[in-house]
């Protein structure tokens, strides 16, 4: 199975930035162990 998402934070820190947020989200796939591919727009994420 693949799954594609995209985060969109819907809140920012004190600069109007959502990096931290994306990141930390980006973190968690990373430590999945799944397959995955992050691109400009989705985060692709491979899986039983």
């Amino acid at each position: 199975m693949i799954v594609a998402f995209s985060i969109s934070p819907a809140t920012a820190d004190d600069t109007g930035g959502v990096s931290e947020a994306v990141a930390a989200a980006v973190r968690v796939v990373r430590e999945s162990g799944l397959p995955h591919e992050t691109n400009a727009m989705f985060t692709n994420l491979e899986g039983d």
